[in-house]
């Protein structure tokens, strides 16, 4: 993946597959899967592991190693998956990865935030010299 990324707008629209969504959209699905998944169904999770009481935000607060405890903060995760975007700006659909960001805090009080970061397949095509003298002779 290419470092630099594209900001995207939540009127956007990616398309994952078959199914298309607007960008603000596919944030709230995304966040309430994380929810669901993070506080609901962890107690079922845990229970094949530790116990049925200990949810996973309560797995992830503290890690203990020898006689230290090392308090966690935040967890992060990312999530990179092909996809295409159309932006409101207008270019046609781009293909590339989309990124997506989760921080899950134990500290603060947003405690779910979520990013979008979209890294184009190819490369934007460069202005070339005669954009710079239509937009001077727009300009005047």
């Amino acid at each position: 993946m290419k470092n630099k990324f594209i900001t995207l707008d939540c009127d956007d629209v990616v398309l994952l597959e078959k199914d298309t969504f607007k960008v603000s959209r596919l944030k709230e699905l995304v966040q309430e899967q994380i929810y669901s998944k993070w506080e609901r169904h962890s107690a079922s999770y845990l229970y094949s592991v530790q116990n049925a009481n200990t949810q996973i935000s309560e797995f992830f607060k503290q890690l203990s190693i020898s006689q230290e405890t090392i308090k966690i903060d935040e967890v992060k995760l990312n999530l990179v998956i092909d996809c295409q975007i159309l932006k409101i700006s207008g270019r046609g659909w781009q293909k590339g990865k989309l990124k997506i960001k989760i921080y899950i805090s134990n500290v603060t009080k947003d405690k779910y935030r979520l990013y979008l970061e979209f890294y184009p397949d190819e490369s934007a095509k460069p202005e070339s010299s005669l954009d710079d003298i239509r937009k001077m002779i727009q300009a005047t």
